[in-house]
């Protein structure tokens, strides 16, 4: 999923503008975030650094969610915000229990193995019905690393980077 990296800015990707949806500037959105009442009526958000205030908001497929914006009231003007990032401020956030991390957080970091080999850098997280499985991209490969316990030994997010035990049979 993407993501604005670990704490390089305070806006964070939490969804993005699929197409315009009805008649009068409602946008369809791809949802990338699951802190609950996020798109909530009355919450804001940004797109392209301008806030709109959410006026109305329906999940109408799962992951994705119809919105209406103040100042969008038209199909065009929907139109015009398609394929673009909502971001909402980082501060927004609640906070997680210690050794859990939101995705934004964990995309852009450095992987590497307990003996210090480079991976690479997690370019995208996919959501299984039982882990998270971190897809880390390197100069001249992709691993697929779980997001299980025994195989993430260190989350680091000062310096940017998670340490791994690859078990037998993920390269």
């Amino acid at each position: 999923m993407p993501g604005t990296g670990s704490g390089k800015s305070d806006a964070i990707n939490v969804g993005q503008v699929m197409g315009a949806r009805g008649n009068f500037g409602e946008i369809k959105v791809k949802v990338l975030s699951d802190v609950p009442n996020r798109f909530d009526t009355g919450q804001d958000i940004s797109i392209d650094g301008k806030t709109y205030p959410i006026t109305a908001s329906k999940y109408f497929a799962p992951g994705q969610i119809a919105l209406m914006l103040g100042g969008v009231d038209t199909v065009n003007g929907a139109r015009e915000l398609n394929g673009h990032w909502i971001t909402v401020s980082e501060q927004l956030s609640p906070d997680l229990p210690k050794d859990e991390y939101f995705h934004f957080q964990l995309i852009g970091l450095r992987v590497v193995t307990e003996d210090g080999e480079e991976l690479g850098s997690i370019t995208e997280i996919i959501q299984t019905g039982s882990n998270d499985v971190y897809l880390v991209t390197g100069e001249s490969s992709e691993i697929l690393i779980p997001a299980l316990g025994h195989v993430i030994q260190n989350v680091d997010l000062d310096e940017e980077l998670m340490t791994v035990h690859l078990m037998d049979g993920l390269r």
